[in-house]
């Protein structure tokens, strides 16, 4: 063996003595700690004997002190803790265990689909919560008291179907179908025949039923939902006026009456004329759907007879009569009718028939100038006919006039000019007229059907005042003439 060789395994023997050496060392000091520590908790546990054997009555005391106080704590806090329950954060009561509610939950949504003919289920996870609160003072809820509670809740969540009508929801029903037959009602109100015999039958709006989830107390019924349709809404409706616009016609052009246009524009005040500019705005009740029908109709139509004026020299100038009274004539027309809730939008008329043909109605106007509007000092007849009464003592009293035979709504023509002082009702001459001719004369035309006159009028001779009548105290229609000077009765057939 070579010397190198041999001082490596010396050197190898030598370190593993060492080591040797010093696991004897790390032993014996080990020993010696554990004998130490050891009895060193021999003793402790001879010294707690000794105390417990000394104090052990107290001690025994005290644990039992505190083990019943803990349990009566426990006893007290678990009666004294009650839970308060709500639906979708809003609170509805409290109960002493969670399970009175819980176990109910899936009555209440029973309860509530058949009332309400939704498909209503309350999650006992999302949509309840519980709270551990205090019992002191609270009334706790019976199981039938949490029924209730849940049944009669607006805001429960449910689905449902939305109506809606140009982006406007107008209602909420239970079911898709219950929305159609809302808008069916609404159609068939307007309906005068089968729909199959129309050609078109629509609603004009822009409709949508859509599924939603909403509030219970959202969801409406079909005739509720019907009367909101029936009632419409309110719609603003604006014009800007241009220069010499009537106010009239303003009104005309938006539909309302002219009360209701001063009411609400009230910076109108009484003027007739709007000023070019003004912005005028109404608000008008409107349907909330419009039923859109298209159909041939065949239907009688009035056709409405026309009026010639026919000009006179023959007669004074604010004078008119009518010579032949008009009529109208009768239509059958074959027409495509487009309606809107009734009403006729537009008209295609496809055939025309005329059953019975209008009378003209002629009117006669007179052009001669008509004389001075005053007294002339002469007296005219004021009708035709003959005279049925006559001036003088009659059936035992003085009749101060002459009466004329006539019919009634016979012109009655002013004896001579003046100034009507008397037209209306005159005591026993009913309908009467009196005329101041001037130069202390006055003349009177009683029993008329009508007057043409009014107090204040100036009129000319000639002129028509009245028509004939039996109005007051009178046997039959004529006309009662008189003529006065300075309130005394004359014999008027001493003047015409």
């Amino acid at each position: 063996m070579a010397k190198w060789q041999t001082a490596i395994i010396e050197k190898i023997w030598l370190l593993g003595a060492i080591l040797i050496d010093v696991i004897d060392k790390i032993l014996d000091q080990t020993a010696w700690g554990i004998t130490y520590f050891g009895v060193k908790f021999l003793r402790y546990l001879h010294n707690v004997r000794m105390t417990y054997l000394e104090y052990k009555r107290p001690i025994l005391h005290g644990a039992l002190y505190f083990i019943i106080t803990g349990v009566m704590a426990i006893f007290l806090f678990a009666h004294a803790i009650d839970y308060s329950y709500s639906y979708n954060g809003r609170l509805l009561g409290t109960v002493k265990e969670q399970g009175t509610v819980l176990e109910i939950l899936d009555l209440v949504s029973e309860e509530l689909t058949q009332e309400y003919g939704l498909p209503i289920a309350i999650d006992a996870e999302s949509d309840i919560t519980f709270k551990p609160v205090l019992s002191f003072g609270k009334e706790l809820d019976s199981p039938d008291a949490v029924l209730k509670k849940f049944t009669y809740m607006g805001d429960i969540q449910t689905k449902g179907y939305a109506i809606n009508v140009d982006g406007t929801v107008i209602g909420t029903v239970e079911s898709e179908s219950v929305g159609q037959d809302v808008l069916h009602s609404v159609i068939d109100k307007y309906l005068t025949k089968k729909e199959e015999a129309y050609e078109y039958v629509g609603i004009n709006e822009k409709v949508e039923i859509q599924e939603v989830d909403t509030a219970l107390s959202k969801v409406t019924n079909k005739n509720s939902l019907l009367k909101v349709i029936d009632a419409g809404t309110e719609k603003e409706f604006s014009y800007t006026a241009e220069e010499g616009d009537k106010v009239k016609d303003v009104a005309e052009e938006l539909g309302v009456s002219t009360k209701t246009l001063r009411d609400q524009n009230p910076q109108i005040g009484n003027e007739k004329t709007l000023k070019e500019g003004d912005v005028i705005t109404v608000l008008k009740n409107v349907p909330v759907l419009s039923v859109k029908t298209v159909g041939v109709e065949t239907f009688a139509e009035v056709i409405e007879y026309e009026t010639e004026v026919i000009k006179s020299d023959e007669y004074y100038e604010d004078e008119e009569f009518v010579r032949q009274y008009g009529s109208n004539g009768k239509q059958r027309v074959t027409a495509r009718v487009t309606r809107l809730n009734g009403e006729v939008s537009e008209r295609e008329d496809l055939e025309t028939e005329v059953i019975t043909q209008p009378v003209k109605k002629i009117v006669v106007k007179g052009t001669k100038k008509a004389p001075p509007r005053q007294g002339t000092g002469t007296f005219i007849r004021p009708v035709g006919g003959v005279v049925t009464g006559y001036f003088g003592w009659r059936w035992g009293r003085m009749h101060q006039g002459v009466d004329f035979g006539v019919s009634t709504g016979t012109p009655v023509h002013a004896s001579d000019g003046g100034t009507v002082t008397v037209a209306g009702w005159y005591y026993a001459y009913g309908l009467a007229v009196v005329i101041d001719h001037g130069g202390g004369y006055t003349s009177l035309y009683g029993h008329n059907s009508s007057l043409l006159v009014h107090v204040g009028d100036r009129v000319y001779q000639g002129q028509i005042i009245a028509r004939s009548g039996s109005t007051g105290r009178s046997t039959g229609p004529h006309v009662h003439f008189e003529i006065r000077k300075n309130g005394t009765a004359q014999n008027p057939l001493n003047y015409i």
